[in-house]
């Protein structure tokens, strides 16, 4: 379920930047057009990391699922005919903010995982 959750917020996300008729969506690459992807996706590997949450690596996961959808909505939007250096410069705002994001909910808004390890060794000799 988490899997299945996780795919349909990145692509829902990543999917709505399409105009829906077919067209190339315009590109701008203004200060808030790429605030907005940093934003989007510090949210959305915020969200994904909370999915995870039981998982020791759930900043890592939230960080990758989060930009692997983005590249794969922009790739699609490159073989649709759009600019490819605004793709780009989208994919690298969504990475950063995701990068943020991930460690921010893994820092300050998730509890900390509690795993079974063992530090060092046990020597025990009969007498």
């Amino acid at each position: 379920m988490k899997y299945i959750l996780a795919l349909l917020l990145s692509l829902s996300s990543g999917l709505s930047h399409s105009a829906g008729n077919g067209t190339v969506p315009r590109s701008n690459d203004s200060l808030g057009s790429e605030l907005s992807h940093a934003i989007g996706g510090g949210l959305m590997a915020g969200g994904i990391s909370y999915l995870y949450r039981d998982s020791p690596d759930r900043a890592m996961i939230g960080f990758g699922v989060s930009t692997a959808a983005m590249v794969i909505v922009e790739s699609i939007n490159i073989s649709k005919g759009a600019d490819r250096s605004s793709q780009y410069l989208d994919i690298a705002a969504h990475a950063l903010g995701s990068a943020i994001g991930a460690w921010y909910a893994d820092k300050y808004l998730l509890m900390p995982v509690v795993t079974k390890t063992s530090v060092g060794f046990y020597y025990q000799q009969r007498f």
